[in-house]
């Protein structure tokens, strides 16, 4: 049985269609017309260590597309956009190699990756990495609604000394309000 999560709003869960043979699989990840969103411009492969949690952070200006190549990931979402709404704010969902699926993240959505296990991932963004674009708080920030499977995660410096989760709201809002003036 297939448990439905409820998602921010334009975030994306695009379950891979996998085509096995007798010399292994083949599965296509990303076709342009499978999505109504900007064209990847990036794509990073990301190893992860077990216990290793990158984030949480938000972006002003671009697309995420992330997608699980190896082991299992958590991964924590919350929706930061004040014209969305507050319908559906925070999700958790597990992504699993065995079960390959794309997940498109816009920007304004808050996002952590969390690895219980060694894992590798396939990050793509719509922009070029730049840090003005990249916003961050406390994991275990209590507003972002999140429960992560963990108590104690590797961290990176960055992460470890991120602000609170109103620093990060407040940049994001005054980085988007530079952006339209």
């Amino acid at each position: 049985m297939t448990e439905t999560i409820a998602l921010p709003a334009d975030v994306k869960l695009t379950q891979l269609k996998t085509h096995p043979d007798h010399r292994g699989e083949l599965t296509e990840i990303f076709r342009n017309e499978w999505h109504d969103s900007p064209l990847p411009m990036q794509w990073t492969v990301c190893r992860n260590a077990a216990n290793a949690l990158r984030g949480v952070h938000v972006h002003t200006h671009h697309w995420d597309y992330l997608c699980a190549v190896g082991g299992e990931l958590f991964v924590g979402l919350h929706d930061l956009r004040p014209e969305k709404g507050t319908a559906r704010r925070s999700a958790m969902l597990r992504l699993d190699s065995d079960c390959l699926q794309m997940l498109l993240i816009p920007p304004g959505v808050a996002h952590g990756f969390y690895s219980p296990v060694e894992s590798i991932i396939l990050l793509g963004a719509s922009e070029y990495f730049v840090p003005a674009d990249d916003h961050r708080c406390r994991w275990d920030s209590p507003e972002l609604c999140l429960a992560w499977p963990c108590t104690a995660p590797e961290l990176s410096a960055l992460d470890r000394d991120a602000g609170g989760y109103a620093d990060m709201r407040a940049a994001l809002l005054a980085a988007r309000t530079a952006a339209t003036d």
